[in-house]
């Protein structure tokens, strides 16, 4: 994929040390993940992204802190025209996320 194809999703891993946040993004919501598009995570206090090819008009985000007893977090739709950004905030099973 060259740099000019789809959009990314920025995602700043803010929780508390040595907690691991995973971003999902999918086309169409299904929890078993089927529709993926793209899959990433981090330890705490470390970035990372996701790329949403050209080719999806829309998708869907689950947001979850690895092994939280805290329920997954489903943002969108959200059209497939900019970048998004997004940021986690907790520990392991008080955490939230937020728009950048």
């Amino acid at each position: 994929m060259s740099l000019t194809e789809g959009h990314t999703i920025w995602v700043h891993n803010k929780l508390v040390v040595g907690t691991w946040a995973a971003v999902t993004a999918v086309d169409t919501l299904d929890y078993a993940h089927q529709n993926q598009i793209d899959q990433q995570w981090s330890i705490a206090h470390h970035g990372f992204h996701l790329t949403i090819p050209d080719n999806y008009t829309t998708f869907y985000l689950y947001l979850e802190a690895i092994t939280s007893t805290q329920d997954t977090k489903t943002r969108g739709p959200f059209n497939n025209n900019q970048d998004f950004c997004w940021h986690f905030h907790g520990s392991l099973n008080d955490w939230d996320v937020y728009a950048c």
